[in-house]
């Protein structure tokens, strides 16, 4: 597998405009968009002083909500860490046993790297604070990019690339950041840089194949 891009507009344009992005919210310069959201867009926000992760939260949806809240959290789920890496490696599987073992390497890379890039973000971009009414909503304080945004358009081409009508997977993914929002997991920034990121990934799809979708 080369590591070089395929399609380096794609990456150039999503890199560039993830670390644009980033360094602008940074600076403040979306916080009046931001803190909109948080304000009149997140009727599932629980504000809270502390961001939680716990090994539930990694695997489970929360269910012991309202049934809004619980069937907008079902959307989001397979895009949490655990069931997307099921459904990346569960592609990659079938891309390998078809002979397309470069394309399920691929794949299984841009899961990789779409994480640490994730992790990277939430490291070292701050945000300035955000407010529910008078409380301070540390979890945006590092929420940037949003993970889920990233992983949904990433196992989206993984299913799309293994299956004949896989495309329809996108449909999906094209509203987990919306879903993210109203659940107040993630900001619109968030979203919208979690979709850079996704950009930049696919600049590394593998080449396509001649290979018989299932």
């Amino acid at each position: 597998m080369s590591l070089r891009p395929r399609h380096p507009r794609a990456a150039l344009a999503g890199g560039i405009g993830f670390l644009a992005l980033a360094g602008l919210v940074a600076a403040g310069a979306f916080t009046w968009l931001d803190q909109y959201a948080v304000s009149h867009l997140m009727p599932w926000l629980q504000a809270r002083s502390r961001s939680q992760v716990t090994v539930s939260s990694l695997t489970l949806p929360s269910l012991g909500h309202s049934a809004g809240r619980a069937l907008v959290d079902l959307w989001t789920y397979p895009a949490a860490f655990v069931p997307s890496l099921v459904l990346v490696l569960v592609c990659a599987w079938r891309l390998h046993a078809r002979g397309c073992t470069t394309a399920a390497v691929t794949w299984c890379a841009l899961w990789l790297a779409g994480n640490a890039v994730e992790l990277l973000g939430k490291l070292r971009v701050e945000r300035p604070a955000l407010h529910r009414g008078a409380v301070h909503v540390t979890s945006f304080d590092h929420s940037l990019p949003s993970g889920h945004t990233i992983r949904s358009l990433v196992v989206a081409g993984a299913i799309a690339w293994t299956w004949r009508r896989g495309g329809l997977a996108f449909a999906w993914a094209a509203g987990v950041p919306f879903a993210l929002v109203a659940l107040g997991a993630h900001t619109p920034t968030d979203v919208a840089a979690g979709v850079l990121v996704a950009v930049a990934l696919a600049g590394f799809l593998p080449t396509p194949t001649t290979s018989r979708r299932d």
